[in-house]
């Protein structure tokens, strides 16, 4: 993409720049993750243990294992319903993470493998949810740098520290998109209830095995014969659904809502952080000039190098609900922002993302900071990389509240950026 000027429209009750200019985001060079301790992520938690209580609490230290599928292991291990177990947050299994969890077992099942270990810490009344957490602390190693390409990372620091950066959640979050037909949540705002299961039925992620990318393709070729896909399917979830479905025939609001809880939360997430993102990015774009564009799964991010003492201001303080009934922006800018994105979207009213016939689960509208200032953010270390010889490696340090994506500041912290750091410009 070569510098493309934007034409902005002002909005209502704020005075944004007029015309951004936008370039193509270009990050550094390097490799993350290569070994689960280059990416550690700590809950910090708001919770006291006490000598008694309804729920344990445990500290979970975990690689190579997603929070979920542990603890669905934890469940079978333990003779427990995996509903005995509560947590604040999903954790990455390609990371080292430490987190808290509650289970509602009179037993200390405190246990150490080789991949995890469980630790029992005392009692407490309540079970774990992300109400209970009040950041992530990570602790980052970047390996395979160029020596020279640390002044971007030196420079990206200064400037974070001044204006932060854009609040996005970032592509994890878009696990259910089909890059082809898009949202699962999307179909069903729109009413659209069959195309919805057919998406979610059908979808093939990148790191399923051979078998269960076969076995979906299948599921679309023969989609309508309920009684041939309800023999080929494998999961719990799959029976389930083909079977209502050879006995319901074209019931698909029925079918929607026997897809597990915690299953259609995410889904209905993905669409609604994908709008909210769509929001920041509007603003962002009308508010900072130049504009650097990075590549994501679903559309491009949006980040600014500076901001002006007017713009550091508002958007400092700024809130955008994420999109659901009853969401109330804070000003008359937000709202203009807010319609014209949902307008954009096809979403004429609130009506639609009511999705009265969804009993399971519901879009909530919840104030969300749009932009993120990283606290303690600095780099520890500089040395050569012992893993990649005439290379080096960074270790970067920072605290996130609950919700940011840490993923999203090492986005802004590895672009190729000459822009102006220290105090806002007047």
């Amino acid at each position: 993409m070569s510098d493309e000027p934007v034409s902005i429209s002002m909005g209502e009750g704020k005075r944004p720049v007029t015309e951004a200019l936008v370039r193509r985001g270009r990050p550094i060079a390097y490799k993350i993750k290569v070994r689960p301790e280059d990416f550690q992520v700590t809950e910090i938690v708001d919770l006291t243990p006490s000598d008694r209580g309804r729920y344990r609490l445990y500290r979970l230290t975990k690689a190579g294992w997603n929070t979920t599928d542990l603890l669905r292991r934890l469940a079978r291990r333990f003779g427990l319903p995996y509903d005995a177990f509560s947590y604040g947050g999903r954790k990455d299994r390609h990371a080292l993470t430490t987190q808290y969890i509650t289970i509602r077992d009179e037993r200390d099942l405190s246990l150490t493998e080789s991949a995890f270990a469980l630790h029992a810490l005392g009692w407490v009344d309540e079970p774990m949810t992300p109400e209970f957490i009040r950041g992530n602390q990570f602790r980052i190693t970047l390996r395979a740098m160029r020596a020279e390409e640390v002044g971007h990372l030196e420079r990206n620091l200064q400037a974070v520290r001044a204006y932060g950066l854009p609040n996005y959640f970032d592509d994890q979050r878009f696990g259910s998109y089909d890059r082809k037909r898009g949202f699962i949540a999307e179909k069903l705002v729109r009413d659209q209830w069959e195309e919805a299961l057919k998406i979610y039925l059908t979808l093939c992620y990148p790191e399923e095995k051979r078998a269960a990318k076969e076995r979906k393709r299948y599921f679309l070729e023969h989609w309508g014969e309920w009684d041939a896909c309800l023999k080929q399917a494998k999961t719990v979830t799959e029976r389930r659904l083909f079977r209502f479905l050879q006995q319901r025939g074209g019931d698909y609001v029925g079918a929607i809502n026997l897809i597990p809880r915690e299953e259609l939360a995410l889904i209905l997430s993905a669409y609604q952080s994908f709008l909210w993102n769509e929001m920041v990015r509007e603003i962002v774009r009308e508010w900072t000039s130049p504009i650097l564009d990075v590549r994501g799964v679903v559309t491009r991010y949006a980040f600014y190098l500076t901001l002006s003492r007017e713009a550091l201001e508002y958007l400092r303080g700024l809130k955008l609900p994420t999109p659901g009934p009853g969401a109330s922006p804070p000003d008359p800018y937000a709202e203009h922002i807010y319609r014209r994105v949902l307008e954009r979207a096809g979403i004429a009213s609130e009506k639609a993302l009511a999705l009265r016939k969804l009993r399971r689960a519901y879009l909530k509208a919840v104030p969300r900071d749009v932009l993120l200032f990283p606290e303690g953010l600095e780099m520890l270390e500089v040395a050569p990389d012992d893993l990649y010889p005439g290379r080096v490696k960074a270790v970067l340090l920072f605290t996130l509240p609950r919700g940011a994506y840490g993923t999203m500041v090492l986005k802004r912290l590895t672009l190729r950026a000459s822009g102006a750091c220290g105090q806002p410009s007047a």
